[in-house]
C-alpha cells in the first residue's frame, strides 16, 4: 500500500511539475520563434492548470469523505470503509478513524450492558427486599396478630378470672407484636438515624452486632457531619450495615472496626476486620449482590469504593464520597 501511495503522490504532484519544466526547458532551447515559444509555454501552462485543478478537485472529494467520516464519529454512527477502496493518501486516516469508531461503538455496548446489569441488580434488589418483607410480615407480626385474636376469642368462654389471665396474656402477645414491628421497621429505616444522627446509629449498630455475634466492634469517627444531606447519611448507614454483616456472615472475624471520617470536603467510611480473607475477583464479585449493592449506593452518591482483602490477612473496605450538606 505504501509503494502505492509513493506512486500516486508522483503522479499527481512530481509528474506534471517534471512535465512543465521539461517542456518549458526544451522551448527554451529550441530555434522556435519567440511567438512560437510564447504559445507552446502557453499551451503547456494551460495543461498544467488543468491537471492541477483536476488534481485539487480529486483531492477536495478526498477531503469531504474524510469529513463525513469525521461527523459520522462525532455522532456515534459507525464509519464503514469498503474493502474494495484503492489506496490513497486519505486511507490510512479513514482507517483509524474506522478504528476509533470500532473502539466507541464496544465501549457504548459496554456502558449499556453495565447501565442493564446496575439496573438489574437495583430490580433484584429490591425484589429480594419485598419478599424479605413478606415474610417478616406474615411469619412474625400476622401469626403475631392471629394468636392475640384467638386468646381473646377464647376468653369470652372463659370464666372472671381465666379472662383476666387470658387478657393479660394477649396483652404481653401485643407487646410482642409491637416490639416486632418496630425491629421491622428498624430494619427498614433506623428511628435512631432519624432522630439522633448517622453517628448515633452506626454507634448503635456496631454495639447491638458485638452483642449478637460475640465480637470485638471498635467504632471510631473524626471530624462533623451534622450538615451531611440525609441522602448521603442513609447510604452511608446502609453501606456499613452491608459489610458489617458481611463480615459476620464469612470473615470468621473476632475483631471489626469502622471509622468514619470528614476529612475537608470528602467522607471516608472504613470498615475492617481481622478475619480469613479471601482473592478478591471483581468480575466475580461484581455480581454478588452485597458487594453489588455497595457499589450501586456508592456510585449514587458520586464516590470511590476501595476493597483490599488477601487470604488470612483480613478486609478493608473503603468508601469516599463528597460532603454534600442540605436535605437529600
Amino acid at each position: 500500500m505504501h509503494n502505492r501511495l509513493i506512486k500516486q503522490f508522483i503522479l499527481f504532484f512530481v509528474l506534471p511539475a517534471a512535465i512543465f519544466l521539461t517542456g518549458t526547458g526544451i522551448i527554451a532551447i529550441s530555434q522556435l520563434t519567440v511567438l512560437q515559444k510564447l504559445i507552446a509555454v502557453s499551451l503547456i501552462l494551460v495543461l498544467w492548470i488543468i491537471t492541477s485543478i483536476l488534481v485539487l478537485a480529486w483531492y477536495t472529494r478526498n477531503f469531504r469523505t474524510v469529513e463525513k467520516a469525521l461527523e459520522l464519529l462525532h455522532e456515534g454512527s459507525p464509519i464503514e470503509i469498503p474493502e474494495d477502496q484503492s489506496p490513497d493518501l486519505f486511507s490510512p486516516l479513514l482507517i483509524s478513524l474506522g478504528h476509533v469508531s470500532d473502539r466507541m461503538k464496544k465501549q457504548q455496548d459496554e456502558l449499556q450492558e453495565e447501565r442493564v446489569r446496575r439496573l438489574r441488580s437495583v430490580i433484584d434488589g429490591q425484589d429480594q427486599e419485598r419478599q424479605r418483607l413478606s415474610r417478616e410480615l406474615h411469619d412474625g407480626i400476622g401469626q403475631s396478630l392471629i394468636a392475640v385474636k384467638l386468646q381473646l376469642e377464647n376468653s369470652g368462654n372463659q370464666g372472671h378470672s381465666q379472662m383476666r389471665a387470658s387478657v393479660d396474656v394477649a396483652k404481653n402477645m401485643v407487646d410482642s407484636t409491637i416490639d416486632e414491628v418496630r425491629r421491622v421497621t428498624n430494619a427498614l429505616l433506623p428511628a435512631a438515624l432519624i432522630e439522633f444522627g448517622l453517628l448515633t446509629a452506626l454507634r448503635a449498630r456496631c454495639d447491638e452486632m458485638a452483642l449478637v455475634a460475640g465480637l470485638k466492634v471498635n467504632f471510631e469517627n473524626s471530624g462533623t457531619i451534622d450538615r451531611l444531606d440525609n441522602k448521603s447519611k442513609t447510604y452511608l448507614y446502609r453501606i456499613a450495615q452491608e459489610a458489617i454483616t458481611n463480615t459476620i456472615k464469612h470473615a470468621r472475624a473476632t475483631c471489626l472496626d469502622v471509622k468514619l471520617l470528614r476529612e475537608g470536603p470528602e467522607v471516608t467510611l472504613i470498615v475492617s476486620d481481622n478475619g480469613k480473607g479471601f482473592i478478591f475477583d471483581p468480575i466475580y464479585f461484581a455480581h454478588r449482590n452485597g458487594i453489588q449493592n455497595i457499589r450501586e449506593r456508592v456510585a449514587l452518591l458520586n464516590g470511590t469504593f476501595q476493597m483490599n482483602t488477601e487470604p488470612e490477612a483480613g478486609t478493608t473496605l473503603r468508601v469516599t464520597i463528597p460532603y454534600k450538606t442540605g436535605n437529600g
